[in-house]
């Protein structure tokens, strides 16, 4: 069973979000089930996330050099200094720059990995907060992998996802906040150690 959702009042996110998901099930079907996107790495993700701009008929360019903000210091007249910007997606009408993180949520440890997605969602808003003038608009995206060493579908119904992601983002203002996930049950990918990876999440944050 393919489950799929996508949580957003923003027209562009949709789009965005709807085209990731489109993206990763391409992926999985070319690869006749055999592999996925999701569990590599933030630049694996990122670029299925860029993908799917071009897919739409937009544009995107990935870790392009540009000067941010210093860390810690947010205030408008800063000095900065020469970093990347992870992603920058355009199209006709609007265009956004996105600073990402990687998280994996282990469904068989759902305190720690909160802990840890919470951290890496402040860790790609503090990134995002350091963008200085880069598009209309600025957001943070953590790609949140689910992973579990239990091949059963009671750990990745949707009900459940949705509560794990409602639980991450609780304490963010909830209009800032976009998600999408896939839940692909059918393939359970599982790895070398027996894990199992049968989910991706995607929280983005406008800034």
């Amino acid at each position: 069973m393919i489950i799929k959702k996508t949580c957003t009042n923003d027209s562009f996110i949709e789009q965005l979000l709807n085209g990731w998901i489109q993206a990763n099930q391409r992926y999985v079907d070319l690869l006749g089930k055999r592999d996925c996107c999701w569990w590599y790495n933030e630049r694996t993700n990122v670029s299925v996330l860029a993908g799917a701009a071009w897919s739409l008929g937009w544009a995107a360019i990935e870790e392009y050099p540009s000067n941010k903000r210093m860390k810690g210091c947010l205030q408008e007249d800063t000095d900065t200094s020469k970093g990347r910007v992870d992603l920058y997606i355009t199209n006709k009408n609007d265009d956004v720059a996105i600073e990402a993180k990687h998280a994996w949520y282990n469904l068989d440890n759902i305190n720690e990995s909160n802990v840890i997605t919470n951290f890496k969602m402040d860790e790609a808003r503090s990134d995002a907060n350091r963008l200085v003038g880069q598009a209309d608009r600025h957001f943070s995206a953590t790609f949140v992998v689910f992973y579990t060493k239990t091949n059963s579908q009671e750990t990745t119904i949707g009900d459940h996802i949705d509560d794990l992601i409602n639980k991450a983002i609780e304490n963010v203002k909830t209009k800032t906040i976009s998600y999408a996930y896939l839940i692909d049950t059918d393939s359970m990918f599982k790895n070398a150690l027996g894990c199992y990876y049968p989910s991706v999440a995607l929280i983005m944050e406008e800034i």
